[in-house]
């Protein structure tokens, strides 16, 4: 009888020990999905996850909505050159965004920092626009000195595009990441090419 419970009791912990060994794997965490409520407040969350002492004086939004922090930028037939001269897009680029836009640029030199935050018309066609925008910025004769960089960063249906001085923009790609984990960076390049 003691033989039979000796073994009951060594297969039991036997069991038990080889149940120790082979945990599930845990499964990856996901981000969860950015939700934007508007571009302006998205913009402005990315803006105040800079802090001070990353800030720079700037100027956003289009001559109606004008702030000294990101502001919306209406996308009308008269509001349309401006934009397409502070964030050299061209007239397809520009047709590829809705209405719901926020801009910030450096108030003293746009080549310093530029940039809009965007809903996309069709989302399908992010990577087209980042790459066309990449192209645009890279094809660009600069005056008054020229910008370093140029990203293009997807969140949910948006899109951020920015060129500027290196450290103005890497610090935006930083708060976009910080605000929107699910943020996924489209474009990082050299905003001139020799």
């Amino acid at each position: 009888m003691k033989k039979i419970i000796t073994a009951l009791l060594t297969l039991t912990m036997a069991a038990s020990l080889a149940g120790c060994g082979s945990k599930p794997a845990d499964e990856p965490t996901k981000s969860p999905e950015t939700m934007i409520e508007s571009a302006v407040d998205f913009y402005t969350e990315v803006w105040d996850a800079l802090g001070e002492d990353r800030q720079f004086a700037a100027v956003g939004g289009d001559a109606e909505h004008e702030a000294e922090a990101p502001a919306k930028f209406a996308m009308t037939d008269e509001n349309k050159e401006t934009f397409e001269y502070l964030l050299h897009v061209n007239d397809e680029l520009y047709d590829m965004l809705d209405d719901d836009t926020a801009t910030l640029q450096h108030m003293m030199n746009t080549n310093t920092f530029s940039s809009a935050f965007a809903k996309l018309k069709d989302t399908s066609k992010a990577e087209e626009f980042a790459e066309d925008y990449k192209a645009e910025i890279q094809g660009q004769h600069w005056m008054c000195g020229f910008p370093d960089k140029v990203v293009v960063i997807s969140v949910a249906d948006y899109v951020m595009m920015a060129y500027g001085a290196e450290e103005c923009v890497d610090d935006l790609v930083e708060a976009c990441s910080e605000v929107a984990p699910d943020s996924t960076v489209l474009v990082d390049a050299l905003a001139v090419l020799d």
